[in-house]
């Protein structure tokens, strides 16, 4: 009974998680991509002293080996449920270390980095792209967003929002995986400030003679080019793909027109009777007799025929020359 007492007078006690880590449903995000992007599967969400992050993992249909995944971290927050030794990095970006980060989400794809200025609603942003070896696009982009300067006061403390979007896409375009960034949307606001930044004016440096610009490489290149190559020579190089032993590589050239094929030779009819000799020659018909002319009986292979007792004989002509 007098445990029951106690255990009555004794108020309910609250279990507390020591994890600082939760699972949100993903209607919580604290950021979403536009349409046509992949959707969200679940999102972790860590608590930090400084910071609150979350990692959104998006559905993922290409072979390239990781998971899409969207990270989303909130600095200017303070939770009282993470211990003090519990603190995010809060780092600006930087042109330096961004593409070793990149890399480093995408091992084994070669990334270019963009030179293209980019901006969505909030501001503008960078990214790095490349197609991997499994034939997918993908992308890393970050962005860094804080409350305009003109709303940071007593009451609304400056607030950061870091967005790093890791996409591969089998069948993408680069330009449809930027698309993404261009459609992405804050769900999260701090206070009652906004992240949309204070419009900027343009820099009187656009069009002014005797001022360089353009995007850091170019620019870092530009003052100090023996660095810039000494650091190019430092890159790999592909190999030259080596060709097949013994097989020759021939230019296309006219090709030759076949010549005609020629009739077949005649072949000597095969005898298998007795051999018939040729007909005789035929007979020469007799020049024709001319005026002074002595006619000339025509040879024949008999001896002519006697004449007979009827036939008148006529002797012949004197030969030419001889006396009577």
């Amino acid at each position: 009974m007098a445990a029951l007492a106690v255990s009555g007078c004794s108020g309910q006690r609250a279990i507390v998680s020591g994890s600082t880590t939760t699972v949100v449903t993903p209607d919580l995000a604290f950021v979403s991509l536009g349409p046509g992007s992949p959707p969200p599967l679940s999102v972790v969400q860590t608590s930090y002293v400084n910071a609150t992050r979350q990692t959104i993992a998006l559905a993922t249909s290409g072979a390239t080996p990781g998971q899409n995944e969207l990270r989303v971290d909130i600095f200017g927050i303070s939770n009282d449920t993470a211990g003090p030794e519990s603190t995010l990095d809060n780092k600006p970006l930087g042109q330096a270390n961004l593409p070793a980060e990149a890399q480093t989400v995408l091992p084994g794809v070669p990334l270019h980095l963009s030179l293209n200025y980019v901006q969505n609603r909030y501001g503008p942003f960078g990214y790095a792209a490349g197609q991997s070896a499994q034939g997918d696009t993908c992308l890393y982009a970050w962005q860094r967003v804080s409350t305009p300067e003109s709303q940071v006061s007593v009451f609304n403390r400056r607030a950061t929002i870091s967005i790093r979007l890791r996409l591969c896409e089998p069948g993408a375009t680069e330009a449809m995986l930027v698309a993404a960034m261009m459609n992405l949307q804050v769900n999260a606001s701090l206070s009652d400030g906004t992240w949309t930044s204070d419009p900027k004016p343009l820099s009187a440096d656009f069009g002014a003679p005797g001022v360089t610009m353009g995007p850091a490489p170019i620019l870092s290149a530009a003052e100090n080019p023996s660095a810039a190559a000494a650091s190019a020579a430092q890159l790999p190089t592909a190999a030259a793909p080596s060709k097949p032993a013994g097989r020759r590589v021939r230019r296309a050239g006219p090709r030759a027109e076949p010549a005609p094929a020629l009739p077949p030779a005649p072949t000597a009819p095969i005898l298998n009777g007795p051999v018939v000799p040729p007909p005789p020659a035929a007979a020469i018909p007799a020049p024709a007799r001319t005026k002074g002319a002595i006619p000339v009986a025509p040879a024949t292979d008999t001896a002519p025929a006697a004449p007979t007792a009827g036939d008148a004989v006529i002797p012949l002509p004197p030969a030419a020359g001889a006396q009577p």
